[in-house]
Order: C-alpha cells, then structure tokens, then sequence
C-alpha cells in the first residue's frame, strides 16, 4: 500500500469511528477512590467510639465484660418480691444497692431510674420529685468533695411490709468538707424502702457511728472524735444521770429559725440529758405496752423521727416507721414527755436537728 492509499485510508477511518469503544479507551485508576471510601469508613467508626462508647478497648477484647446498666425499670428486679424466697430477694437487693452506688461513684445520678414520681423521704426531706431529689443531691455533694461510701454487704437486713421491701445495711464513708476544710470519716447505717414497682420510695440515715473531723493537710493532732447513734444499743460515755423536766423558758418566736441539720453535717450530735442509758431509764418508766398489742402479741421496734431545738426541746414528731396497735401512738406520747435535750452544733453553735428513735415494745 501506497503512502498515499494509507493516509487516505487512516482519514477515512478517524472520520467515520471519531468516539472508539470504551474497550478501546484507556482505563482510570480507582485506587485512591477505594482508599478514600476506606478511610471515611474508619473516621465514621472512631467518631462512634469516641461519642458512644465508655471503653473503646473493650469492643475489640475477647474477654466478656460485666456490663452495670442503669435500670429504667426496677420491677423486673425486686416488683415480685411476694414470689421469691429470702434467699432470692436478699440476691436481688445486693445487685440493686450495688448498681445504685456504682452508678453515684462514676458521677451518675438519675432520679427517674431508681425513685418514683414522687419519693416519700430523701434524707430528711419528704414529698419529693424528681427534679428536687436531684438538685438535694448535688447540694450534699458539694459539701462532700472526693465522696466515698462503701457498703458493708453483710450487714444487710430486710423485712417485707405489703409489697415494700425495707432493707438497712451499714455503710463506711469519707469525704473532704471544703466550707469547714476538714476530712470527715463515718460509719452510716441507711434504711432503704423499695416499694412495688421496684423504686426507692424512702431513703434516710438510721444511724452514725465513729464520726470523725480532722483538719485537712493539718500535721497537728486535730482529730475531733464523736460517737452518735441512734438506738437503745449504743453505750454512752457520760455518767448516767436522770435528768427532770428543764425550766428553761422556751422562746417560740425562734424555736423554728435557721437551717435543719441532720446527724451527718452537725460536729456534735443531739443527746438526752445523761446519755443513753439515762433515756432508756425515761422511756421504761413512761412506756406503757398497748393492751390491744399485748393480746395481739404484737411487738418490733417503733421509729420516731423529730426535731432537736436550739434550745433542746423536741418537736415535730412523726411515725417514721411503725408496727401500729396503738405502739406508734404510745412511743409519740412519751416522748413528748421528754424533757430538754443537749441540741446539736455545727460551727459551734447550737442548730436544729433531726433525729430518728427506734422505740422496742416487746
């Protein structure tokens, strides 16, 4: 073939077939697509990580882990505690009271998830909603910074009243107390109600033991050591003495002034005149056992929570818990009979506080 013949010919050939075929035309190279498609993929999942998961290194362990979730619903837990034997629920209440403080200890603290729409008692407040169970907490802790509390699981007692379950256990706590920078060392026993559907319908202290104040960073010998209890068990130091009503003139107009305290946030707690001994003395020549508890054979321990005055006088009395026959009545009937009290300090000074007094008929 000619020069000329094939330069005809290749003419002919661009001018007929100017767009070839794409098995004609020269591949692209998807490499970097796939590599940019892998990558977004890996910052989609560490973004998840980040956000949503606690402990990112455990989604690639083999090793199972113990998940501690928050409960939205109790009932499944402790709302069939009329089905299950003492061993049963006694199981069930130690996974509940140990997700409750686990949940506090890693800074969580949800009211919906464990206290009912309105709570019946919260320390030493009564009535409560969620939104207000909440803000009394993060008040407490404010003046508890570096919070401890370890609960003694053996120590745990329950009693089923209707559908509630009423467990107390004893607890060892510590704690930094910025206003008065002091550390704060105690044992707390706490009465926990759990009622039917599975949520805490009462939570306050029963008793505190061992308290003890020490000046914070302090290198001098400043500990402060002050036992308190609430209960006829508790020995007192003090000389048993019986001490008759006061005549010290009751000012009403200020009886009820200034901040209510509770056992934990006073340096030196409220005390009847003489100590223990001498209020079990009081209460045994004033209580008298109800005929209809008597022929009933009803006995246990009645809990009478109220106010110690500034001034020592009592006030304010409610049935915390009672066994009924005419024994709530009764245990309120003596000790409105009481006569002054040491009242309790904080800041050196005597300040209102609210004291709980198991009562035992039997």
């Amino acid at each position: 073939m000619t020069s000329s013949r094939i330069l005809k010919f290749m003419d002919q050939n661009f001018y007929t077939n100017p767009n070839p075929g794409p098995e004609n035309q020269p591949k692209a190279d998807r490499s970097l697509l796939y590599m940019g498609i892998v990558l977004g993929l890996v910052i989609l999942i560490l973004g998840y990580l980040t956000l949503f998961v606690d402990d990112a290194a455990s989604v690639f362990s083999s090793k199972e882990e113990v998940k501690l979730v928050t409960i939205e619903n109790n009932s499944d837990v402790l709302n069939e505690n009329s089905t299950m034997n003492d061993e049963e629920v006694k199981k069930s209440l130690i996974k509940f009271i140990e997700v409750f403080y686990i949940d506090q200890k890693k800074g969580y603290f949800d009211p919906p998830s464990y206290f009912p729409p309105i709570t019946r008692t919260y320390y030493n407040y009564h009535n409560l909603t969620h939104q207000r169970i909440k803000e009394i907490h993060w008040k407490r802790m404010e003046e508890r910074k570096n919070f401890d509390l370890n609960w003694i699981v053996s120590t745990l007692n329950f009693d089923r009243t209707g559908n509630e379950l009423i467990a107390s256990y004893w607890t060892s706590v510590s704690y930094f107390q910025p206003s008065r920078n002091q550390d704060v060392t105690a044992d707390i026993q706490y009465e926990m109600t759990i009622d039917g559907e599975g949520k805490i319908s009462s939570l306050r202290e029963l008793e505190i033991k061992n308290l003890v104040e020490t000046a914070h960073n302090s290198s001098m010998d400043t500990s402060r050591s002050v036992e308190t209890a609430i209960g006829p068990d508790v020995k007192s130091s003090e000389k048993e003495i019986l001490s008759g009503p006061s005549s010290e003139p009751i000012n009403e107009g200020s009886r009820y002034e200034g901040k209510l305290y509770d056992l934990g946030n006073v340096e030196l707690a409220p005390e009847y005149q003489g100590g223990q001994k001498a209020l079990l003395k009081f209460l045994a020549s004033k209580l008298k056992y109800p005929v209809r508890a008597r022929e009933n054979k009803v006995q246990g321990k009645v809990y009478i929570g109220f106010i110690v005055e500034k001034n020592g006088s009592l006030s304010d009395f409610k049935v915390v818990r009672g066994i009924g026959a005419g024994c709530d009545e009764e245990a309120i009937r003596v000790l409105k009979l009481s006569p002054i009290w040491k009242p309790g300090y904080a800041n050196g000074k005597p300040v209102r506080t609210s004291y709980t007094l198991p009562i035992a008929f039997q």
